[in-house]
């Protein structure tokens, strides 16, 4: 009586089997022609190099930018920055919110705005790096930028921010008594620091948008107009970092060519000069990962993944 079910199961197991394998296949076929790719790089002809892992931007991601180039680029960027700045106003929504970080700091009887000691962490994301600069720096108000309403929110709700106001009409929000998250232009907010005569000590620029594609050149920092801006924000210490060396080489090497063209410009203080000194030396892998300042770089401790850091003084 047990063998028309013996009998059965075979079938129905021959019939399953083709199944099974066709899933086996599209598995290894995905992992082949998908995640594969992510990983390895050619070089040449027939040379492959397997990268770290699928967030790794290296050589074989982007080449390097001509130096002739670059600095043509960065060189025009420092010539023409007044004509960039009279071509595009503050925007009205950033300068609202400086203003209102001004106000809400001139209201506070510790000590006056001009006699702060401000540290900036530009483009902030969720403001997990801003925090933690606000507990390494309690002497020091922090301040994060982003454009990014969103990115924000996730702190501010995280942190309880009083839901009896509209989230999204909110200049700025203070995480704690000397950390502030800021939704503004970063450009602007930069213009608005310097316009205002306000001293930063310490700027942090991490991870930004690389931008992996030669196209794109004009959108990573060192390379955009406002790159100037940066220079003559200065600090005690520039700090960026990313999973791409090759992004922090053209930043720290366009300091260098900023810096020799203001040295032909008699008319135009040399603000990289301080900082050339770093520039050459270039960046640095980055070891201690104790702490994650990012959940970018969280991302990539995870798995495995390099990051760089430059680290600029003067």
């Amino acid at each position: 009586c047990l063998l028309p079910l013996q009998n059965s199961s075979l079938m129905a197991l021959r019939l399953l089997l083709p199944s099974l394998v066709l899933l086996q296949l599209i598995a290894f076929g995905r992992a082949f022609f998908y995640e594969a790719p992510k990983r390895i790089q050619k070089f040449g002809d027939s040379h492959y190099v397997l990268r770290a892992t699928q967030y790794t931007i290296d050589d074989g991601v982007c080449a390097p930018t001509d130096e002739a180039e670059l600095r043509k680029v960065v060189q025009k960027h420092c010539h023409t920055l007044e004509v960039f700045l009279e071509n595009r106003p503050i925007a009205k929504h950033t300068k609202a919110a400086f203003l209102s970080v001004k106000d809400a700091l001139q209201n506070k009887n510790d000590v006056s705005v001009q006699q702060r000691k401000f540290i900036l962490d530009s483009g902030c994301g969720t403001g997990r790096s801003t925090l933690l600069l606000g507990e390494q720096y309690p002497d020091h108000t922090i301040i994060g930028v982003d454009r990014s309403f969103v990115r924000l929110k996730r702190n501010s709700v995280e942190n309880e921010v009083n839901e009896s106001t509209d989230d999204s009409l909110r200049p700025f929000h203070a995480l704690s008594s000397n950390v502030l998250l800021v939704r503004a232009e970063l450009t602007d907010f930069w213009r608005c620091c310097l316009e205002e005569g306000w001293e930063i000590d310490y700027h942090y620029i991490l991870y930004p948008n690389p931008y992996p594609k030669k196209n794109r050149l004009k959108k990573r920092f060192y390379a955009h107009p406002s790159f100037p801006l940066i220079l003559a924000l200065g600090g005690g210490k520039i700090v960026i970092r990313s999973n791409w060396e090759g992004y922090l080489k053209e930043f720290a090497q366009s300091v260098v060519y900023a810096s020799d063209y203001y040295e032909q410009s008699k008319d135009r203080e040399n603000t990289a000069k301080a900082y050339v000194k770093n520039a050459k030396d270039g960046p640095h892998e980055r070891l201690d990962k104790l702490v994650a300042w990012t959940l970018f770089e969280k991302k990539y401790d995870d798995v495995g993944e390099k990051t760089y850091e430059l680290i600029l003084r003067p």
